[in-house]
């Protein structure tokens, strides 16, 4: 009788690769290595693996690295990479577009902590902004923020902020709606003209503005230690690419992808203060400054861009 072969399963050197970094990365006691240590785990890791496959594993991965972890890491990474002479295959990756979004950011970030620099072809800098645009009443802020999603800048997609200056949020993000790619008409008609039709029309607001009142949100989010919401944290690349970067002014917060990353990880979930909200009532300022208490159906009712007046019928 013949004995059954069994297959070895075909899985992929890259995939390989990024499980094996994780499950470095990922180990608590990560922090506490010496840099050694983490080099020689490198050293092994990149044996057998080509530099530039080798480097997008290590900027993919590194994204997803807890923060404390990232923050040993960029003590390390960009010394290595260039003794290992990897940084010479990100100056190569960037400017054919093969390093995109975060990991660009990283990538732009670790060389310039080695003292170099990638001049980026023209095309790669232009701006992807549209335009912005906002509405407020005493306790909430509702912002959009729209960019051009293909080279021909035919197509556009963005981002609906939802911000609540109530306890316990106090200006924090609340919610987000991630916004399906359109022709640009079509999205400020459906999103942005839909709020004249209720009565509240909405301003447009500049890029730098637009990018001051989100990362204002975002730092209030760290003050009130409460998370991002998930759906933001799964548009982070979106917001990294389009949002922020974004031109600064003086007044602009510092906001750095560490923090993105730290106040996505720590807090109270951002879904559990609103489902309370929802089902139990919640805390608002009154006129005099004191806060009360009220009950969630009068509070649904009266925090109408919570409900019905955030969402457009198609996102129900």
């Amino acid at each position: 009788m013949s004995k059954k072969k069994h297959s070895t399963p075909n899985i992929p050197a890259t995939t390989l690769l990024r499980l094996r970094l994780e499950g470095l990365w990922q180990n608590p006691s990560l922090p506490t290595q010496t840099a050694e240590q983490i080099e020689n785990d490198l050293q092994t890791l990149a044996r057998n693996s080509k530099p530039d496959q080798f480097i997008v594993v290590l900027l993919n991965t590194f994204q997803g690295t807890p923060p404390l972890a990232r923050e040993h890491l960029e003590k390390i990474l960009p010394n290595w990479l260039a003794r290992q002479h990897y940084l010479e295959s990100l100056e190569g990756l960037l400017p054919q577009g093969k390093v995109t979004g975060e990991a660009a950011i990283i990538a732009q970030r670790w060389l310039a902590a080695a003292g170099r620099g990638v001049r980026l072809p023209e095309e790669k800098r232009q701006s992807t902004f549209h335009s912005a645009y906002q509405i407020r009443d005493e306790w909430q802020t509702a912002l959009i923020i729209l960019w051009y999603s293909n080279p021909q800048r035919t197509r556009a997609s963005g981002i609906q902020f939802l911000i609540d200056r109530n306890p316990p949020w106090r200006g924090s993000l609340k919610d987000i709606i991630a916004l399906s790619t359109k022709m640009p008409q079509q999205l400020k008609e459906r999103y942005v003209d839909i709020w004249e039709k209720r009565g509240q029309a909405m301003k447009p607001v500049s890029a730098t503005e637009a990018k001051q009142i989100i990362l204002t949100a975002l730092k209030d989010n760290q003050a009130a230690q409460i998370r991002l919401p998930r759906e933001f944290v799964l548009e982070r690349e979106q917001f990294f690419e389009h949002v922020l970067t974004l031109p600064d002014t003086p007044a602009t917060p510092h906001f750095t992808l560490e923090d993105f990353h730290a106040v996505s990880q720590t807090g109270r979930a951002a879904e559990e203060v609103m489902r309370f909200e929802e089902k139990v009532g919640r805390r608002i300022i009154a006129d005099d400054g004191k806060e009360i208490f009220i009950g969630a159906d009068l509070a649904n009712t009266m925090m109408k861009w919570d409900r019905e007046g955030w969402e457009d019928e198609d996102d129900k």
